[in-house]
C-alpha cells in the first residue's frame, strides 16, 4: 500500500460538530452578504450587532468608525449602523467580513 495516498480519519463527535457549525456559519454569512432586500425596520444595527455581523470585535468596529472606514449614524449619544450599508461595504471589500477559522 502506498502511504502517500492513505487518508486517516480521526475526528471525535465534538470535532465533527465544530466543523459542521463552522460550515453553517460560513453559509449564513454568504447568504447574508447576498441579501439585498432589507426592510427599513431591520436596517438599524447596534454596535454589538454590527460587529457580530462582520465577525469582528466591538473594539475593532469602533476603531474602523474612528478611521471612517465604516458608515455609521449618531443621534445624540446613540450610535447605529445601517445593515444595508455594511452589506454593501462587505460586498465591495470581501476581506472585511471575517469567516470563522476551520
Amino acid at each position: 500500500m502506498n502511504n502517500q495516498n492513505a487518508v486517516l480519519y480521526a475526528f471525535s463527535k465534538q470535532d465533527v460538530e465544530k466543523i459542521i457549525e463552522s460550515v453553517i456559519d460560513k453559509i449564513r454569512k454568504t447568504e447574508l452578504i447576498g441579501d439585498t432586500n432589507i426592510a427599513p425596520e431591520e436596517d438599524r444595527l447596534t454596535q454589538t450587532e454590527a460587529a457580530e455581523m462582520l465577525g469582528v470585535s466591538v473594539q475593532c468596529l469602533i476603531k474602523w468608525k474612528k478611521k471612517q472606514l465604516v458608515p455609521y449614524y449618531q443621534i445624540n449619544r446613540s450610535i447605529f449602523y445601517s445593515k444595508k450599508e455594511l452589506l454593501d461595504l462587505a460586498r465591495n471589500n470581501p476581506k472585511l467580513v471575517k469567516l470563522p477559522r476551520d
